[in-house]
């Protein structure tokens, strides 16, 4: 049931990601605690799939209390009720009823964490990831923060620096930087880039996102402007 990923694209412009009938939503490091995330959580809720439940995901080590906090928040904003889905490692992301709660959400979010290679090494190639993909084929939208946006990447930073290692590879030539900052953002994208020739970057920064279309839209939330890096020239959205 939850097999190999068929590679699917859509295309805006020069930008592809993997096809779905739901939204798929990058935002930069948001604290819904702090309401700095409101347009963006307003913007999800709109665009969940109706009466099905949020799918928080907390594999980059985040906990199960943030993931709770969040569907606590969607909760007082009128949302639907949800759970925290436990993939930490291999063993869940195999687990079969963690891909059953996966594929039968209308809204999946990624959450932040300290640990993009461990939601990466989880995940790729996997069951769970399978499941999230039936449902944002689906009609689900699908949210990821922070480093679970980066992660969504075809390529990321290794640990060492010196070199790339593949992602989860559903934005197929974007390289997510979702604390973009300026000059210091930049260059760091430019070095990704310069061993990812074939990829954008998109540079998110605090307090907004950007969302892509089963139609191909392209939509920024939030008052910041998302710069995207292209060789070494940049041009903002």
């Amino acid at each position: 049931m939850y097999g190999m990923v068929i590679e699917r694209m859509t295309q805006a412009g020069p930008l592809e990601w993997h096809t779905g009938v739901g939204w798929l939503v990058l935002a930069a490091r948001v604290d819904w605690r702090t309401g700095e995330s409101g347009d963006i959580d307003a913007a999800v809720l709109a665009w969940a799939k109706p009466n099905l439940p949020i799918a928080v995901l907390p594999t980059a080590g985040a906990s199960i209390a943030d993931g709770e906090q969040l569907l606590d928040y969607y909760s007082d904003m009128g949302g639907p009720e949800g759970y925290v889905v436990p993939v930490f490692d291999l063993a869940g992301a195999q687990d079969l009823e963690n891909c059953q709660l996966l594929a039968q959400a209308g809204l999946i979010y990624i959450l932040d964490g300290p640990d993009m290679m461990r939601l990466i090494h989880a995940l790729r190639n996997s069951p769970a990831l399978a499941a999230v993909l039936q449902a944002f084929e689906a009609g689900a939208c699908l949210v990821a923060v922070g480093r679970g946006a980066a992660a969504l990447s075809p390529w990321v930073p290794a640990t060492d620096n010196h070199h790339s290692e593949p992602g989860l590879n559903l934005l197929h030539n974007m390289l997510v930087e979702p604390d973009f900052s300026g000059s210091d953002s930049a260059n760091e994208l430019q070095t990704l880039l310069s061993k990812n020739n074939d990829c954008f970057g998109i540079g998110i920064p605090d307090g907004a996102a950007i969302a892509l279309g089963p139609g191909g839209e392209v939509k920024t939330i939030g008052e910041r402007q998302i710069t995207v890096v292209i060789s070494q020239t940049e041009d903002e959205l």
